[in-house]
């Protein structure tokens, strides 16, 4: 069997999680904003049902990859008796992208399309924080640099064409020394607003260091078990049931391991975590905070075309992280979700007809600058 290139692997999946990025952030706020808020759908119930479609698909792959659904359970069973404590430290990362998926529904619902995904990408300085701590990842000057100007260069990208750089610098200007424009603004603005783009930001920046956390981590395990002993890919047909747990063994340890043992290790990972974040958000998210609207409701409450759309999506997307971690880095994976903000700009351009402005043609030269300038380290 000819192995996959590991590059070819890296950037294809950088690619596909480009475009996952880009069509998630619209339909996601398009769903939050499109209809009133007694008809929303329930974000905790979209994001479970996002983790349990994530475990069915991990497992269909793990069926190929194993041989047959009687080799899987051998394998799952393997697993289970014999690396059952990776399996429980999957539960920490599996607690913080649940907790991180929810808050972006909240920040989705609170904050305008440009401010979410500006704000968001703070998620890439707190992966290379976590990169450096806790894989004890050494960041040159030039990635340092090129972190810095991506992060510019979004902010350029995701910029209002209309808006001035005095009023932009006035919102985070002291009380004393407001713009006019500002003034005039900041009249108009009911206190619910301002009490809605707070709680947008405090979900955006919670979720961002979340995000960082727990894709660090999880690249730290799927690393440190690329090397651990698995079930090899047999015959499950040619195992009796009258062969011992020690003959099973046995005859598990003498075959050699076969050359997608790491793609094994990947998605059985994912399959696990997934699993945890179905279970963990059963009975934390849906049980607890929004168990009476489920009862009243049903689970699946003011669900439409779209709605499935971003489960299916944000599903996929957390598959195709979990390729890039394996086969790149979380900061690689922060740039290329960086260049899908330039997309889904692109997009709506085209579709709502919309002027390039200056802001964005120097934004994405910077994000794409700074694209370079990190592969070359």
């Amino acid at each position: 069997m000819v192995s996959i290139d590991a590059r070819f692997v890296k950037w294809i999946s950088l690619v596909v999680l480009v475009l996952q990025n880009s069509a998630l952030i619209l339909i996601m706020r398009y769903t939050r904003t499109s209809v009133e808020k007694d008809q929303l759908y329930l974000a905790s119930t979209a994001v479970v049902m996002s983790e349990a479609l994530k475990t069915l698909t991990c497992l269909l792959v793990l069926s190929q990859l194993v041989g047959s659904l009687k080799g899987l359970g051998l394998f799952l069973r393997r697993e289970v008796l014999h690396n059952s404590s990776q399996a429980i430290k999957l539960g920490i990362p599996a607690l913080l992208y649940l907790i991180q998926n929810n808050l972006q529904y909240v920040a989705a619902t609170h904050l305008d399309a440009a401010t979410f995904q500006v704000t968001y990408q703070l998620k890439i300085l707190t992966t290379a924080f976590f990169s450096v701590t806790l894989l004890h990842r050494s960041l040159s000057r030039g990635q340092w640099a090129a972190l810095g100007v991506l992060t510019v260069g979004i902010a350029l990208v995701m910029m209002p064409a209309d808006t001035p750089w005095s009023t932009l610098l006035s919102r985070h200007t002291l009380p004393s020394t407001p713009s006019p424009e500002t003034l005039d603004r900041d009249m108009l603005l009911p206190p619910e607003q301002s009490k809605s783009d707070y709680q947008g930001f405090l979900a955006v920046l919670m979720a961002c260091t979340l995000s960082g956390l727990a894709g660090v981590y999880f690249e730290k395990l799927l690393k440190s078990t690329s090397s651990s002993p698995t079930l090899p890919t047999i015959n499950a047909s040619t195992t009796t049931t009258t062969t011992t747990n020690y003959e099973l063994k046995k005859k598990w340890d003498d075959l050699e391991e076969p050359a997608n043992h790491p793609h094994r290790q990947l998605w059985l990972r994912n399959m696990q975590m997934s699993l945890f974040s179905v279970i963990l958000g059963l009975v934390f998210v849906v049980g607890l905070q929004d168990g009476r609207q489920v009862m009243r409701d049903g689970f699946f409450a003011h669900y439409n075309r779209w709605t499935w759309c971003v489960i299916v999506i944000q599903a996929l997307g957390g598959l195709i992280v979990a390729l890039v971690v394996k086969f790149a880095d979380n900061i690689l994976k922060g740039f290329a979700t960086s260049i899908s903000i330039i997309i889904s700009s692109v997009v709506s351009v085209w579709l709502f007809h919309l002027s390039l402005s200056s802001s964005f043609v120097i934004g994405a030269s910077l994000v794409v600058f700074a694209t370079y300038l990190y592969s070359l380290y």
